[in-house]
């Protein structure tokens, strides 16, 4: 192997691989498990112990840092919260970056904004470190099931490095440009979530005050053009009252909030989105972040304050 780091040749396919995840959350837990499945040696780190646990029953290798976690990793993959914790995670006391080779590739898949994503890629560069921009869409279901899209900003070398990660937790992988790009596409589909997951709780809100039968609500708007993947996904959930969490409150008001401090730098004032906003601000100051996203009817039907 040469001094840099990087592999004198590629593993043939189908060969045992490395991989690091930080972050076994709803979906780091999920495309942790996934890589497993496809036969890959994968360490990975949380602070919840939980998480933990769950990860090494499955027949991971639980680590106690982040740094642990990368030692080794062909590809590291960040399924954390948000751009503070990718920046604890790559560059706190005990952060990834002490032990990353040159050679490896770091696959964010955060929904961060597009100045951290491209921040991270110069530097992750000057060492040698491949960065891919690839946060996912398709939630939990999606995670479980291997069926994520990848959204990736990144180099075609960095992309044919991961494949094999990539593979192993999506269906559909777009390379839609430099480090940047994806979590530029990725904030303007999450936008439309959050405006769909709004709308979906107001509509099914109304549906409960008119007497409407859910249920044959839901069929008949999922053949019709007020129909949505979002409607057709927490809809029925929201009927029969199954409020796991699947997307909380407190991650579409994040992404949310990405999206629309990104439109005020290009000048746009995101009118729909501000509603959406305001309303998920609600339900995190009546404490429910941690949430379901389906709980968001609630906020429509409790009784009206005081005029």
């Amino acid at each position: 192997m040469p001094d840099d780091g990087r592999p004198s040749a590629p593993p043939s396919a189908g060969a045992r691989r490395r991989v690091g995840v930080i972050g076994l959350g709803i979906m780091g837990g999920a495309m942790a498990a996934r890589l497993l499945e496809a036969g890959h040696a994968v360490s990975g780190f949380d602070i919840d112990a939980a998480a933990l646990a769950r990860f090494s029953e499955r027949g991971g290798t639980a680590c106690d840092s982040p740094a642990s976690a990368a030692q080794g990793a062909e590809v590291l993959l960040l399924m954390v919260h948000d751009q503070q914790q990718v920046e604890r995670v790559l560059d706190g006391p005990s952060g990834a970056l002490k032990r990353l080779l040159a050679g490896s590739v770091v696959w964010l898949g955060s929904t961060v904004p597009p100045a951290c994503a491209r921040a991270w890629s110069e530097r992750l560069a000057e060492r040698g470190i491949g960065l891919i921009d690839g946060p996912v869409s398709g939630g939990a279901t999606g995670a479980e099931g291997g069926e994520l899209v990848a959204i990736c900003g990144a180099s075609d070398e960095a992309l044919a490095r991961a494949g094999f990660a990539l593979r192993a937790c999506a269906r559909h992988v777009y390379h839609v440009g430099p480090p940047g790009a994806g979590a530029t596409v990725k904030m303007i589909n999450q936008l439309l979530v959050a405006a769909h997951a709004a709308l979906t709780a107001e509509a099914m809100a109304l549906a409960h005050r008119a007497g409407v039968e859910p249920l044959q609500l839901i069929e008949v708007v999922s053949n019709s053009a007020g129909q949505s993947r979002i409607f057709d996904k927490r809809a029925p959930r929201i009927a029969v009252g199954d409020h796991a969490v699947h997307v909380s409150i407190d991650t579409l008001r994040k992404d949310l909030g990405i999206a629309i401090d990104t439109a005020r730098q290009f000048g746009l004032e995101p009118r729909l989105a501000l509603g959406v906003q305001a309303l998920l601000d609600e339900a995190h100051g009546a404490g429910q972040g941690a949430d379901s996203d389906t709980r968001l009817i609630e906020r429509y039907l409790a009784p009206p304050g005081p005029r």
